[in-house]
């Protein structure tokens, strides 16, 4: 299991958060939201991002740690 940060260029907002209830959505000032999880593995992860996808979302980053 890894810990991900899921960068978007967007407000937080209760709708996005809503979208990812496995994630803590929080707000990195007015147009940034940072989606913060442990995900048990790529499959997860690529899931998580085509969810982000189908939404028509954009990225702006992906960090992953280790998980101690």
């Amino acid at each position: 299991m890894k810990r991900y940060e899921i960068r978007l260029p967007y407000s937080r907002s209760d709708t996005l958060a809503a979208a990812f209830p496995e994630m803590e959505a929080v707000a990195m000032g007015p147009d940034t939201t940072v989606l913060i999880g442990v995900l048990r593995d790529q499959p997860e992860l690529h899931s998580l991002l085509a969810r982000i996808a189908e939404m028509g979302l954009d990225v702006t980053e992906v960090r992953q740690f280790e998980t101690r």
